[in-house]
This record gives structure tokens, sequence and C-alpha cells, in this order.
């Protein structure tokens, strides 16, 4: 990621399990959970924006 490029954080929702994280939105709007692996600890790695 560059410098001139922004984060964005969010909580996330796991699609499958419903495990909520922090993750960061990516210029291109996918969502990846800050901290831990890719997936979710039940194995999937689909999670959407839990919006406030």
């Amino acid at each position: 990621m560059s410098k001139s490029e922004t984060k964005s954080r969010c909580f996330a929702r796991c699609r499958s399990c419903g495990a909520t994280v922090t993750a960061a939105i990516r210029p291109d709007g996918s969502i990846r959970p800050i901290g831990i692996s890719p997936d979710c600890t039940c194995g999937d790695g689909d999670f959407e924006r839990v919006l406030e």
C-alpha cells in the first residue's frame, strides 16, 4: 500500500459463523481482518461490514 492510500477501518462479521472482528477496508472495497489470518477461525473468509 502506498503512503497516498488511506486505510479505512470497520467492524466486520463473518457471514458463516457471525464472529465480529476489526477489519481494514482495502481500496478495492474488500474487507480483511486486522491482526488475524485472512480467514475466520471457523475457516470461512467471507466478511461483511457491520454498519453502526
